[in-house]
């Protein structure tokens, strides 16, 4: 069986980085989305963690118009974001790749902008930004594309295999119990859950945690990522880890 990596999206409150480390083995990083980091800032992620175990989140200049509200941000221009090629955006992401060799990481993120929608017109745009703009040469490691809301999760995994992504999806929206009404069969080499709890406020349920570790053991012989971004992220990628490992 590949191996699988568990995590969370960004660390808790609370949490040091050097315990985070310690109980997961995988980290959604979202730091280098709003604007640049110091290279000493980008070393320290690199100390804290063995190659393999960060998912960097791509400069918001290559998937969004809008710029996040932060005190430093890419540099950008009214060309930016929306998958486009832009000048501010091929500048980030040289400074993104560069990041992503330094610490090893295993998955370049990019998140698609709200409401953008499976048009005709999006997917080529997809299609010429990951062919031509964000390659994996470019980006620096196997890329992970987070595909809005709209789009219906098998479509969105044959799309991504086409243009040779890794497809995110949160299993939990559908029921991991019948994935053979969505999930099951997904022809593709290799998936990236993310899982958001449903907006629940607490943990999620234990019968939750063991239908998902089913559809995990459905897909055994490709590899997985699952970085949770629920309210009680922390404890549930722990119990979920836990579970896998068959401890009590």
């Amino acid at each position: 069986m590949p191996p699988v990596r568990i995590g969370t999206v960004d660390i808790p409150e609370r949490i040091e980085r050097e315990r985070y480390f310690q109980e997961l083995d995988y980290l959604e990083l979202s730091a280098l989305f709003a604007g640049p980091l110091k290279p000493s800032a980008i070393t320290r992620w690199k100390d804290l963690a063995p190659p393999g175990a960060h998912g960097l989140v791509a400069p918001w200049v290559l998937t969004s118009r809008k710029p996040p509200r932060a005190e430093r941000l890419w540099d950008h221009d009214a060309t930016v974001g929306d998958f486009r090629d832009s000048v501010p955006g091929r500048a980030a992401l040289a400074a993104f790749h560069a990041a992503v060799s330094a610490v090893g990481a295993a998955h370049a993120v990019f998140p698609s902008p709200p409401l953008f929608a499976p048009s005709t017109a999006n997917r080529e745009q997809l299609r010429r930004f990951f062919a031509e703009t964000a390659t994996e040469d470019t980006a620096g490691a196997p890329r992970v594309w987070i595909p809005d809301g709209l789009w219906e999760p098998r479509a969105a995994v044959a799309f991504a295999t086409e243009i040779g992504v890794t497809c995110a999806l949160d299993p939990l929206v559908y029921d991991p119990a019948r994935p053979d009404e969505v999930y099951e069969d997904l022809e593709a080499p290799a998936l990236y859950f993310r899982v958001t709890g449903l907006g629940r406020s607490g943990p999620i349920q234990t019968e939750k945690l063991e239908d998902l570790a089913a559809l995990v053991e459905h897909y055994q012989n490709i590899p997985l990522t699952l970085a949770f971004a629920s309210t009680a992220r922390w404890q549930d990628a722990r119990n979920f880890k836990k579970l896998l490992a068959g401890a009590p």
